[in-house]
């Protein structure tokens, strides 16, 4: 599995990004320490580029590159530019990067472009397996007639989600998790003016809209920042255990802030995933680097549980006819369970008969973790699953 580093945002040579759709971050400091290597200065102690691969793709970095920019180049998503930094990992500051030195593009993280070319950022077409590469969960030995309970996938390295998945979903957190800063108001209302619309109905914002936010300096808020937009909803309950696990948080979208007062702030959404509702409050925007992996064959209909450990699914917006591939699930697993963005689940059901092993359903692959609970994906599935159905680590 590649490993994923949790970082900064990319920024621009010797500066940092001015703009970006999610938001901006706190620049470093620039290595004060350079030395030449070959016909420029750098920071680092970049390999020859005669030791990469023979063929393998290579960019020589320009002024004005980013690893952003790059990652939205070479592989069709740029949020996926930390796995381009994994493949160059003797850039110890991904802050920094330096014209001249040479990246090694084609590693594992490469794999993933060929395949990045459908949907939001590609990622689940690589998801759902294709006739050409793999075979369905249960299929039949043509030679036996017996079923073999067993899928096999697509081995190159996939991005498991896409950035809808990651900035237009949610987590569970702490019912009364403070969030001090809202949207309070319309720039105007009769912008908001819709024809033969029932005048008692809430306005709400989208992209492009202006809108007043009640917070400022002193509450956090920095003029130039982006923030997503929260709606904090229902208490989530554990399906087996009864207990409380927190409160369900749902992303539906960013605003970037442009101007701040002592206790109001003014400010324009670009980005949303629904209607943003007037109330909906403001966080800072999480690092969250789509994870990249291989991923592996489901549980077989012999194969042993991993005796790892284990949970349940216990929230999903997904699951009222029952969750399939691509479907979001929220978990009871996280951070302090050693779980991580990138690790697999095998999904089971105790069987109805009692003298029968429990019922293998399918995998999910984890896209973010909180401290005791994880969003992860439904990347495989033999039938459909429901809140209450156990997970385990592969």
């Amino acid at each position: 599995m590649v490993s994923v580093r949790r970082v900064v945002a990319p920024v621009l040579l010797l500066m940092m990004a001015a703009t970006s759709a999610y938001g901006q971050r706190q620049s470093s400091q620039p290595p004060r320490e350079l030395h030449r290597v070959g016909d420029h200065w750098t920071a680092y102690n970049p390999p020859d580029p005669a030791s990469y691969p023979a063929g393998a793709r290579t960019h020589e970095i320009k002024a004005g590159d980013t690893l952003w920019a790059l990652a939205k180049t070479y592989y069709n998503d740029p949020y996926l530019w930390p796995q381009l930094w994994e493949s160059n990992t003797w850039i110890t500051d991904a802050h920094w990067i330096y014209p001249g030195d040479v990246l090694l593009v084609e590693g594992e993280a490469g794999a993933v472009a060929a395949s990045a070319e459908a949907g939001e950022s590609g990622a689940l077409s690589a998801v759902t397996p294709r006739s050409d590469e793999s075979s369905v969960f249960a299929t039949e030995d043509q030679d036996t007639g017996l079923a073999v309970a067993r899928m096999s996938v697509d081995s190159r390295p996939t991005a498991l989600g896409t950035e809808s998945d990651i900035y237009c979903y949610g987590y569970i957190g702490d019912p009364n998790e403070p969030m001090p800063n809202f949207i309070s108001s319309h720039e105007n209302l009769d912008v908001k003016y819709v024809l033969r619309a029932d005048p008692e109905m809430p306005a709400h914002a989208t992209v492009g809209d202006l809108v007043y936010v009640t917070g400022g300096p002193g509450t956090g808020l920095v003029a130039g920042e982006t923030y997503l937009i929260v709606e904090p909803t229902e208490l989530v309950t554990h399906p087996v255990t009864g207990r409380t696990m927190g409160r369900q948080y749902d992303y539906i979208g960013q605003v970037r802030v442009l101007c701040t007062e002592d206790t109001r702030s003014r400010a324009m959404v670009v980005q949303a995933c629904r209607e943003i509702p007037i109330g909906s409050r403001l966080k800072p925007v999480p690092q969250l680097p789509i994870p990249i992996a291989r991923i592996p064959d489901p549980r077989g209909w012999c194969d042993a549980p991993s005796g790892k450990t284990s949970g349940y699914i216990v929230e999903s917006r997904e699951w009222e006819l029952g969750l399939v591939e691509g479907n979001l699930v929220q978990i009871d697993l996280g951070r302090d369970d050693a779980v991580q963005p990138g690790d697999f689940l095998t999904v089971t059901r105790p069987s109805d008969r009692s003298d029968q092993p429990e019922i293998i359903l399918g995998q999910i692959g984890v896209l973010t973790t909180e401290s005791r609970t994880a969003t992860a994906i439904v990347l495989q599935a033999r039938r459909e699953m429901f809140i209450g159905d156990k997970v385990e680590l592969r």
